[in-house]
């Protein structure tokens, strides 16, 4: 780095008029010198003088804003000793300075012996010839003397030198300096070509023939060059005008070769190869801090797995298989996967067996979430901690990834998202690169290998040699990541690993906290369009109310309401209430943090145990969540990298395989709710087990504060229940009215 910090002491600079100065890219010329600095006016002679002191003159030639030629406008044969022909010496190339070196040893050494008394030597020719055997061999001391470094043991002296010759350079170096002994024997010569214009002319039409997408060869453009010359004699023939000499096939193949090579490449080989050749590499992406720029993007996996033996994959219906793609016994699949472009860490990674919109929120939702639990399940022995709110996603044009599901929830978490062209594989170039490395690193280590291309594969038979199911699939993949990859010095990081360039930047720049989970429920969450009832919302069985669900209710004509229900955690969903968006909790805590495929597991267990009962106790339930979490905690977790369909169809499809003619029992014996909760979306009271007036009056604030509209206080009827349980769900057994 150049020290631009300048020194307590200036200089005082001078010049002359003859100087080029040129401030700030406009060329001036020196005026007069003052006590603190100098005045410099415009060569073209409009605008004001430039007054500059000596400090100032400094400053800018730290930072390269003051250029400054030292007799530029000298007369021609003066101005030659400074730039001969506007080149500077130092850039000759490698025999030119070699000849001018030899050129000045010999000047050296004929002006020793005009120093030398004793020789009695002038300047002329007579004098010279004598000694002419004494100069050569001096010179080539000189020159040895001169380049100390080289070792060889042969002297070089010039091979012919007559005495008029060395007085011509002695006379031009002692005008011109060092210059004047540079020639310009090389730019000698007849460069014009031999063949004629017509010749030319009839080459050039069939050559340019040569720029196709058919790619034809020099030889085949040397016979067409023959056939075309033929037939332009046969022309001049006929007209009596002298004939045309056809070029050699060198001649030929000197006029392809002089051929623009990127007009070659982009006609031969398409636009896409001429980028990949010739488009030129700037500095590229400047990050500085973890997650300032993710970039993700899918690849096909080359490796095939069993889709039929061992692990949850086993307790799976058909539908289920068939909905996640998994109805084959052995397939090849895609992996979608985000990389933190500042430090190479992988921050998403799932699979699917073709990439889709789904696939794609998936991982940006696990951009934003420690993946210590998926790390965990798969025996990882590195925590994946790397998550934290990107500034800017990058990924292809794929049509799932512009769509508006896509844009809209990105729009939501307020990141900027950006598309490389199609075709154009370098704006992602580190995701792209992290392909690579799984190629090449991890896929010949796993049996099943499909590799690149059929070439490459050769008679390797990838669909009997697959050995790995999908929960092994998904381990061996987070394993590499976390235990490997990350750990692993990497050379776009100057060695650095992944984790500890994370580790670095994150401790000194920190990473932005991701959404909390209501949040994440919101903007992740698929839509729906549920009915709201006095049991409340109901999805996949189970229940959400709360206060401001049952007030909207009484003001509501239409009871189709919106509602984002996430699959992750199905503890609560948000409903949309007269155009404001309220977060309703299930009916029991019990269902926080329980992911919707553990609550189908848990709820196909209960029904095929409790086929003659409609209705389950909830501690029941509890229990099967329990052992559902204890048993299978691990596998439930791999699977969970890869996307499941919770699209409208499966969700119905689920509701009246699993839950028509099933309920779960709200008559616990230990009520799950703590004293602080209210009892909306629990019971409905009567009344005859009305809560006290204090109880009502707090739920009616609470409603008041935190529901889209102004209801009034409620009131029940003085209707009784029957003796039976279920009386409560027939009749008009409550109302609610406006106090």
């Amino acid at each position: 780095m150049i020290a631009t910090k300048p020194s307590p002491v200036q200089p005082k600079f001078s010049f002359s008029e003859y100087d080029g100065i040129i401030i700030g890219g406009q060329p001036y010329r020196f005026f007069e010198a003052r006590e603190d600095g100098h005045i410099f006016v415009s060569t073209t002679g409009n605008g004001l003088p430039q007054v500059m002191t000596n400090a100032e003159i400094s400053r800018y030639l730290s930072v390269g804003n003051f250029e400054y030629t030292p007799n530029q406008y000298q007369p021609e044969h003066l101005r030659q000793r400074i730039l001969p022909d506007g080149a500077l010496l130092s850039l000759k190339d490698a025999k030119a300075k070699r000849k001018a070196a030899m050129r000045l040893a010999t000047v050296q050494a004929f002006r020793e012996l005009l120093d030398d008394e004793t020789k009695n030597v002038v300047r002329n020719a007579a004098s010279v010839q004598p000694f002419l055997r004494e100069i050569k061999l001096r010179a080539g001391e000189i020159l040895a003397e001169g380049q100390p470094e080289d070792g060889s043991d042969s002297l070089f002296v010039p091979k012919k030198l007559g005495a008029k010759t060395v007085l011509d350079w002695e006379r031009k170096e002692r005008r011109f300096g060092l210059a004047g002994l540079y020639d310009r024997i090389s730019e000698r010569g007849n460069r014009d070509r031999r063949m004629s214009a017509d010749e030319l002319m009839v080459m050039g039409k069939v050559v340019g023939k040569y720029l196709n997408d058919q790619r034809p060869s020099q030889g085949l453009i040397f016979e067409e060059v023959k056939t075309a010359f033929l037939a332009e004699n046969e022309r001049r023939r006929a007209a009596y005008e002298p004939e045309i000499v056809c070029p050699s096939r060198e001649t030929v193949r000197q006029a392809i070769r002089k051929l623009n090579p990127f007009d070659m490449t982009l006609t031969r080989y398409g636009r896409e190869a001429a980028n990949r050749q010739f488009a030129p590499v700037g500095m590229g992406l400047d990050i500085t801090r973890p997650m300032q720029r993710v970039e993700f993007d899918e690849w096909p996996v080359d490796a095939i797995t069993l889709m039929s033996e061992g692990g949850l994959f086993h307790h799976l219906t058909e539908e289920e298989k068939k909905a996640l793609g998994l109805d084959k016994k052995k397939a090849r699949w895609w992996i979608t996967v985000a990389i933190c472009c500042a430090t190479r860490c992988i921050v998403g990674m799932v699979i699917s067996r073709q990439p889709n919109s789904q696939s794609a929120l998936r991982v940006i939702e696990m951009m934003m979430r420690d993946k210590g639990v998926w790390g965990d399940a798969c025996g990882g022995l590195t925590p994946w901690n790397q998550f934290g709110w990107p500034s800017v996603i990058v990924t292809d044009c794929a049509s799932y990834n512009l769509s508006s599901l896509i844009q809209a929830r990105i729009s939501d978490l307020g990141i900027t998202f950006g598309y490389s062209p199609a075709g154009n594989p370098r704006m992602k170039a580190r995701i792209e690169r992290a392909f690579g490395t799984f190629a090449t690193q991890l896929m010949p280590r796993l049996s099943g290998r499909t590799f690149s291309n059929s070439v490459e594969r050769g008679e390797y038979d990838s669909v009997s040699r697959a050995a790995l199911n999908p929960e092994e699939f998904c381990s061996v993949l987070v394993r590499y990541v976390v235990d490997v990859y990350h750990r692993t010095p990497h050379s776009g990081l100057n060695g650095e690993t992944p984790l500890g360039c994370w580790n670095r930047l994150v401790e000194k720049f920190g990473v932005q906290p991701p959404p909390d989970l209501g949040r994440r429920r919101l903007i992740f969450g698929s839509e729906r369009e549920r009915t709201v009832t006095r049991q409340g919302i109901t999805i996949l069985g189970i229940r959400y109310h709360s206060e401001v669900l049952a007030r909207f209710m009484t003001r509501a004509h239409e009871r189709k309401v919106s509602v984002r229900w996430y699959s992750e955690d199905i503890g609560a969903i948000w409903a949309e209430l007269n155009g404001r968006w309220f977060e309703i909790p299930a009916v029991f805590d019990r269902y926080h943090g329980v992911s919707a495929q553990e609550w189908l597991h848990a709820a196909e267990e209960l029904r095929a145990q409790n086929t003659r009962d409609a209705e389950v106790d909830f501690a029941v339930v509890r229990q099967a969540l329990d052992y559902i979490k204890e048993t299978n905690s691990a596998a439930m977790t791999r699977v969970g990298l890869i996307v499941e369909d919770w699209s409208e169809k499966r969700i119905d499809y689920e509701e009246d395989r699993l839950f028509i003619g099933f309920n779960t029992s709200e008559t616990e014996q230990e009520n799950p709710y703590s004293g602080e909760r209210n009892e909306w979306g629990t019971r409905l009271p009567t009344a005859v087990s009305s809560p006290s007036d204090d109880t009502a009056d707090e739920n009616h604030a609470s409603a008041k504060d935190s529901a889209s509209g102004n209801f009034g206080p409620i009131q029940f009827s003085d209707h009784q229940p029957d003796d039976d349980a279920d009386a409560a769900d027939v009749g008009n057994d409550w109302t609610l009215e406006d106090e």
